[in-house]
């Protein structure tokens, strides 16, 4: 707290962007600005005997400042003021080129301007918000006794099975791209056809012996299997050769020799983690090839990926709901000042969302639960949403309406159908569904995705035949399901989306320092 006889020196480092230019009687003029320190407006006075007005005043300006802090004598907007005694730094600006000079510059103007965004007052207190989960999210996971694992970027998996993925070579430029030569099935016949004629020459075979007519025939028809199955063998051998080469898609002298990608996700790595030390989180930036322009969709966004031991669906929707509690009131307790200003300027229901969250439970509901809801809303109240059956996967509009509208409040919704989730999640009793969840909010969308992670080595081994998924870029996947297994579930947190939803933007672009999506990458 300061009282009128303290004051002591003080050195200020600001950008120029809010200052105001007064005139004043008894000087001849001085620099007045506002910034928040501690929630307390305090004003700077900058006599121009220290320095050119004309320098310091363009919008963009960056000075370093030496002075006396005062309190002062009658508050009113400014309740502490700082009066200059040395300039110490002034970096000026090109008024006419600094695409800042304007006030108010609209959100999708300011993203090609990555580079100054966070000299604005939003993306300043976006960005101050942001580093805050981010801290909460390792403090949760800390306080926990989960165990940080960081998590390879370049990746010969896809662990979802059906991902676009972004490639990594270091041929780029260096000429054209060249298959390897593969070897031509002898006389052009695949191994579907010789298993064809396999089963016709056992009919015949069958047929010869029954009748024991014509021996000399049965003898040249099981010299003529024998052949037929020997060439199979071969034909097996060579795809079996062929697959395993799969991965050497590329020409000699690329760093890595098999295929490689951006990681999708993490999540196929961390299980190896969980199943050797128990509860693991990773934080990092993931990568989706997806050709499509969304407000919450980019090429790069950051995920909180988590695998806890010996647990099942239930615990995992358990620990999801935890977490986004604890971000939520983290928020609300270390970023009040910045809430208020979200508040403001914002979304005005911002700090009331977060409040909500909570102190509600969260609604639980399986996917064959949300269809017959869903359809419901399609005939009568929503004639906008796509009508849906079972096995069609639910669009981000029909799980907004069920946490928006239908309950107005947080969603899980479990259970869904194997068809819609990635190979590895645990098949339900049913044979149809799968342990899997999505945790929706109320205007955040869905920002945690997890699930129960298949243990049974027969049932996984089956899923990857129906997805067709080649068995030799899983097979260090298939491994520790051989040796030491133990049953495991995990979600993977949007962390950008979870910032989205705080803040009350609309486009993720927009909560991400630099951002990358379809098309559009600047620096």
């Amino acid at each position: 707290m300061f009282f009128p006889c303290i004051c002591f020196k003080k050195k200020i480092v600001s950008h120029m962007d809010e200052y105001m230019f007064f005139p004043n009687q008894t000087r001849n003029m001085e620099l007045l600005t506002e910034f928040k320190v501690d929630a307390e407006l305090r004003k700077v006075v900058v006599e121009s005997s220290l320095h050119h007005p004309t320098h310091l005043l363009p919008t963009g300006t960056c000075i370093l400042v030496e002075g006396v802090l005062k309190q002062v004598p009658v508050p009113g907007k400014h309740v502490v003021r700082l009066e200059v005694e040395k300039i110490l730094h002034v970096g000026k600006v090109e008024q006419e080129k600094y695409p800042l000079s304007q006030k108010k510059l609209p959100m999708d103007f300011l993203r090609k301007f990555s580079y100054f965004r966070p000299r604005t007052t939003t993306v300043a207190s976006v960005t101050r918000i942001r580093s805050a989960l981010t801290f909460a999210n390792h403090t949760f996971f800390q306080n926990n006794s989960f165990l940080y694992v960081q998590l390879p970027t370049i990746t010969t998996t896809d662990s979802e099975g059906f991902s676009e993925k972004f490639h990594v070579t270091t041929l780029a430029g260096k000429g054209k791209r060249v298959e390897p030569t593969e070897d031509k099935e002898p006389d052009g016949l695949s191994l579907e056809t010789v298993k064809a004629a396999i089963t016709e020459k056992s009919n015949l075979v069958k047929e010869l012996e029954r009748s024991e007519s014509n021996r000399e025939a049965l003898v040249t028809a099981v010299q003529d299997l024998k052949k037929t199955n020997e060439l199979a063998l071969q034909l097996e051998a060579r795809e079996k050769s062929k697959s395993k080469s799969r991965k050497d898609k590329v020409i000699p002298g690329n760093f890595f020799p098999q295929e490689t990608y951006l990681t999708v996700s993490g999540q196929l790595h961390l299980e190896t983690y969980a199943c050797a030390l128990g509860n693991v989180y990773s934080c990092g930036p993931r990568f989706r090839a997806d050709k499509i322009e969304s407000a919450k969709h980019a090429a790069e966004m950051w995920m909180v990926e988590v695998e806890i031991a010996f647990a099942e669906l239930k615990d995992a929707m358990n620990c999801a709901d935890d977490l986004v509690k604890f971000l939520s009131k983290w928020v609300l307790e270390h970023c009040m000042d910045d809430m208020k200003f979200v508040q403001k300027r914002i979304d005005k229901n911002s700090i009331h969302r977060l409040e909500s969250i909570i102190s509600c439970s969260f609604e639980k509901v399986s996917y064959t639960t949300a269809i017959e809801i869903l359809e419901k809303a399609t005939n009568q109240k929503s004639p906008h949403l796509k009508k849906l059956k079972f096995g069609a996967a639910l669009t981000d509009d029909h799980l907004s309406y069920l946490a928006d509208t239908i309950f107005k409040k947080p969603v899980i919704v479990c259970n869904y159908p194997k068809e819609t989730k990635p190979f590895n999640v645990r098949l339900n009793d049913d044979g149809k569904t799968v342990a899997a969840f999505d945790v929706v909010l109320p205007k955040g969308g869905v920002v945690i995705s997890g699930s129960q992670k298949e243990e049974r080595l027969d049932v996984l081994m089956t899923r990857m035949r129906e997805m067709g998924l080649p068995r030799e870029q899983y097979e260090w996947y298939l491994e520790i399901q051989r040796h030491g297994i133990v049953k495991h579930s995990g979600f993977s947190l949007a962390f950008d989306r979870f910032v989205l939803f705080t803040t009350g933007l609309t486009d993720i672009k927009d909560v991400i320092p630099f951002p990358r999506s379809f098309g559009k990458v600047s620096n």
